[in-house]
């Protein structure tokens, strides 16, 4: 209760405003209207912390000011002390019904008035304060909320992500992410399989290639950066540009958004990092796919000459077998054939000389089968 404190007296009885006025007026700002239309009027354009209302006046009665003052937003605030002649518990009810904060009965006491307006006073302040810090209690709860809430964006990312088969869903997953915290903008990821640019909605235009390829070409500072009024994630392998998503917040900004948007900015961060190992593990799979393949083609070329190699030396030994055969049946049959030994010999060194040119040009295979022998110790090691 300080002397800046505006009260207003409303009474239809001249004599009775003069005394509130001289039992007040050393300790409040005190304003006198005798009707509770001009109580009305008068409260919806200046500020008071409070009213001394009579109950029984002309046209409107004080119980009928006090809810119209009650109605009004600009008044709903200020305390109400009744005061009047009526003290019945009937009247009192009546009183509180219409919003009266307390009753003082006529004629007044000044010193149980000047008690009743400081207690209300006090209990106005108290109630400030306490609606003041529920208020900070309820954005306290509110940004938890927030908070709780965006994790869980986050969590239910990373748990599609694992499902992601190749880059277009992991860029599908973190556009939905980005959705969820009312965000949107454009997308590159570089990866072993391929390279993709896109939007939330198709492949990207023109502008907003020149944007990431500008991002692309930043290989040196922060990973996070501004770009006018938005911001750029380059990771490497994922480039992420958000529309809309200030770094540089400045000090007008109200603070609730300006908070919004630095946990925006980190929970965006997490999801990017979070493509980034799925597409690395995805680009592992394909290397582990990639070897496998190899290993098979490896195995498979391996087999084949083996098999080369071993039919190769079945059939020089096979083709040596055969003349050796020939030539022991040729000899053997000179005695019936009543050849001349000249002839004989003739025809033993033909054989000979046929033998020895096949088995010659044979031997070149078994340089063939040589070479294939070490091809094949060599994809033993791959295999």
């Amino acid at each position: 209760m300080t002397l800046s404190s505006r009260v207003l007296l409303v009474d239809d009885d001249e004599l009775t405003l003069q005394m509130l006025e001289a039992t007040l007026e050393d300790s409040f700002k005190v304003v006198c209207v005798t009707g509770g239309e001009q109580a009305l009027a008068r409260c919806a354009t200046e500020a008071f912390d409070l009213v001394v209302l009579d109950v029984e006046m002309p046209g409107l009665d004080g119980y009928e000011t006090c809810r119209r003052l009650k109605a009004d937003a600009r008044s709903a605030d200020i305390p109400v002390i009744f005061h009047s002649a009526k003290v019945s518990i009937d009247e009192r009810l009546q009183g509180y019904a219409a919003g009266g904060a307390d009753y003082l009965s006529k004629p007044f006491d000044p010193t149980e008035l000047q008690a009743k307006i400081s207690l209300v006073l006090a209990n106005r302040d108290k109630q400030r304060e306490l609606a003041g810090q529920l208020d900070e209690v309820m954005n306290a709860v509110l940004s938890t909320a927030d908070m709780v809430g965006e994790a869980g964006v986050v969590l239910e990312y990373q748990r599609q992500l694992a499902g992601c088969a190749d880059y277009a869903q992991v860029a599908r997953a973190l556009f939905e992410a980005l959705q969820r915290y009312g965000l949107d903008g454009c997308l590159r990821i570089r990866g072993r399989a391929a390279a993709l640019s896109l939007n939330a909605r198709s492949p990207c235009s023109a502008l907003e290639n020149s944007i990431l390829d500008h991002l692309q070409a930043q290989t040196e500072g922060a990973r996070i950066r501004p770009l006018g009024a938005h911001t750029g994630f380059s990771y490497g392998s994922v480039l992420l540009f958000v529309r809309d998503l200030r770094m540089d917040r400045g000090e007008g900004m109200d603070r609730a958004v300006s908070e919004r948007m630095g946990r925006a900015i980190d929970n965006v961060a997490m999801l990017v990092e979070g493509a980034i190992v799925r597409v690395s593990a995805l680009d592992t799979e394909m290397a582990a796919r990639e070897l496998a393949d190899v290993r098979h083609l490896v195995s498979m070329t391996r087999n084949a000459l083996t098999d080369i190699s071993a039919r190769s030396h079945a059939q020089r030994a096979e083709v040596k077998a055969i003349f050796e055969s020939l030539n022991s049946e040729v000899e053997s049959s000179f005695l019936h054939l009543g050849l001349t030994h000249s002839q004989e010999d003739f025809l033993s060194t033909l054989l000979k000389q046929h033998m020895e040119a096949v088995l010659s040009s044979m031997g070149k295979s078994q340089e063939v089968e040589d070479f294939l022998a070490r091809v094949i110790l060599k994809l033993n090691q791959y295999a």
